[in-house]
């Protein structure tokens, strides 16, 4: 399955709602989040520890659409899943780029954001592997 397809984002989107650390990480987090590799995107509409919709969009379309933007190479977005890279380490050291939001708000989140990586690592999310 190509990780950026829709089925992949339903996929997320349920475990994102099944996963107790994001409904606690994620509580205080609104936001619509946007995932892009290439030319493909993933749009996460998130609000009070859930995931009210994710959307597989082009990635002009999601940059378009999300509050914030995190890029990076498919290979980047697997290891991420897959615990191989952590998403501080991959932001510093330039695998993943912000074409869009606020780094410093952001910051505050970062146990959501694990939380959303580790819920696509239970069920294939974004990995390629479901």
């Amino acid at each position: 399955m190509d990780p950026f397809e829709q089925r992949a984002a339903d996929a997320w989107r349920k475990a994102i709602g099944e996963s107790e650390a994001f409904q606690k990480e994620g509580e205080q987090w609104k936001i619509r989040l946007g995932l892009v590799t290439g030319q493909k995107g993933i749009l996460l509409d998130l609000e009070g520890g859930g995931c009210r919709s994710a959307t597989a969009l082009s990635s002009e379309e999601t940059v378009a659409r999300a509050d914030a933007v995190f890029s990076a190479s498919e290979e980047t977005w697997r290891a991420l899943i897959e615990g191989r890279e952590n998403m501080v380490g991959a932001v510093m050291g330039g695998k993943v780029q912000l074409p869009k939001g606020d780094l410093l708000s952001l910051a505050s989140h970062a146990g959501a954001a694990k939380a959303l990586l580790d819920a696509a690592r239970k069920t294939g999310g974004l990995s390629g592997s479901a």
